[in-house]
């Protein structure tokens, strides 16, 4: 791996002397986009859906890193970036190191009128609606207000597509979710399909990030089929289809590269004479039901965890783990979470990424193998081509695990957008902008 400098204040990854990733990348996006496009031939839509015939202006909400812009270049879309928001400093500074925005503002609820687009995309903070969020408050949470900027956007605006995205826990919430929708009159505007899709299971990626995505087509110009069973074909077309993807250890980069580090350092905490923490108690009766020659051979790992830089608790929630689950070979664990409750993945599934996670992965087969997957690695395993982007002068490590937390899986958000865009015929939307900009001459 090598490190260039691109321009003053930036600096851009490259793989040399193959980009394996690279090309890896681009292939799904082509199969992703020859997939969807020969599903609606069989389907018979309008001659006149296409998204390469269509010129495309883009815009997006909770903007994160930018997947949507990363999607339609995976995509052989050309595209412009007509705004982006997003409350984090760094998420802002990395769009604009590589999207370069007409508008880039930091909150969407004080952005003006900016102008009218083709697509739209925004996925909305999921805390409120989260499972693993033991505090969520719903719709009383004052973030769920995104949700409504979205929602008028799409409606003041008219996009001839737009995606939304969530994670599986809003499903709990359809009633108002429905209300809110039908209360911005875009019931009668739009047909809305709501998909659950995971990289994992449609995809074959190696990361699980299970999330639901509001596909929403404006009924004007959209192809007329039934596009719920059109949807259901194409995935289930990708789903048996899609090639199996690099192994996962071609998603670490070289130990002498940057960002392979310690995720963060951990505060000492001070204790006490006679103190014991809350985790020794737990761990001692988790292994109690374990066998105890998997507790024996767990053991060999609390070295190699210290060396990481892993806590006792981290190392122990590793050992106990890897001990529940029978020492398989290849093992992948959260172990920012409590014994009991680490999200875990075998052979080459890694759970779901979090902003504070504490991804550790090792082959139990190949001494020496234990690592903790860096910032960049969890980029990369959100489908981010490290080779093409250009990261900004002064990101640091934690800010950048933030950034792969937060962020839309690149190739689910090509297929999302892929399947929203080809629901469209873009001779009617072509024609209908043209009959627009006459009335408002005219006017």
């Amino acid at each position: 791996m090598v490190l260039t400098r691109q321009r003053k204040g930036t600096t851009s990854w490259h793989l040399q002397p193959e980009r394996i990733l690279t090309r890896h990348f681009e292939q799904r996006g082509t199969f992703i986009k020859k997939l969807v496009l020969e599903r609606a031939k069989k389907a018979g839509f309008d001659a006149g859906n296409g998204p390469d015939a269509a010129t495309h202006v883009l815009a997006s909400d909770c903007s994160g890193l930018g997947s949507d812009c990363m999607a339609m270049k995976r995509l052989g879309l050309t595209c412009s970036h007509l705004f982006a928001s997003d409350v984090s400093v760094k998420s802002r500074r990395f769009i604009n190191a590589n999207f370069s925005p007409k508008h880039l503002v930091a909150n969407a609820l004080k952005r003006l009128d900016c102008g009218s687009m083709t697509g739209y995309s925004c996925g909305f903070p999921c805390q409120p609606f989260s499972r693993l969020n033991g505090r969520r408050k719903a719709w009383a949470d004052k973030r769920t207000r995104l949700f409504d900027v979205a929602l008028k956007t799409i409606s003041t605006k008219e996009p001839a597509w737009a995606v939304l995205e969530n994670v599986k826990g809003l499903a709990k919430y359809y009633p108002q979710v429905r209300a809110k929708i039908r209360a911005q009159g875009l019931t009668k505007k739009y047909v809305t399909l709501v998909v659950p899709m995971c990289p994992r299971d449609l995809l074959k990626e190696h990361a699980r990030r299970p999330r639901l995505y509001f596909l929403m087509v404006r009924r004007d110009v959209a192809v007329k089929a039934d596009l719920v069973h059109f949807v259901r074909l194409a995935l289930s077309d990708i789903c048996k289809s899609m090639p199996k993807p690099l192994a996962l250890e071609s998603y670490w980069l070289s130990k002498t590269g940057p960002s392979v580090s310690k995720t963060r350092h951990q505060k000492a905490v001070k204790k006490n004479e006679g103190f014991q923490p809350k985790w020794v108690k737990r761990h001692a009766k988790l292994k109690k039901n374990i066998r105890s020659d998997h507790i024996m051979k767990a053991k060999l790992l609390a070295a190699p965890s210290a060396d990481l830089g892993l806590t006792p608790r981290e190392s122990g929630a590793l050992q106990i783990e890897w001990a529940r689950r029978g020492c398989p070979n290849t093992f992948v664990a959260d172990v920012s979470q409590n014994a009991g409750r680490v999200p875990w993945g075998i052979s080459g599934e890694v759970p779901t990424l979090s902003c504070s996670g504490k991804i550790v992965s090792f082959d139990s087969s190949t001494p020496n193998t234990l690592k903790l997957v860096s910032a960049a690695e969890k980029l990369q395993l959100q489908g981010v081509d490290l080779s093409r982007v250009t990261i900004p002068k002064g990101m640091t490590e934690l800010d950048m695990a933030k950034l792969a937390g937060n962020a839309m899986h690149v190739d689910i958000m090509a297929l999302a957008m892929m399947l929203a865009m080809t629901m469209v015929n873009w001779n009617k939307y072509k024609l209908g902008s043209r009959m627009r900009t006459d009335k408002t001459d005219k006017h």
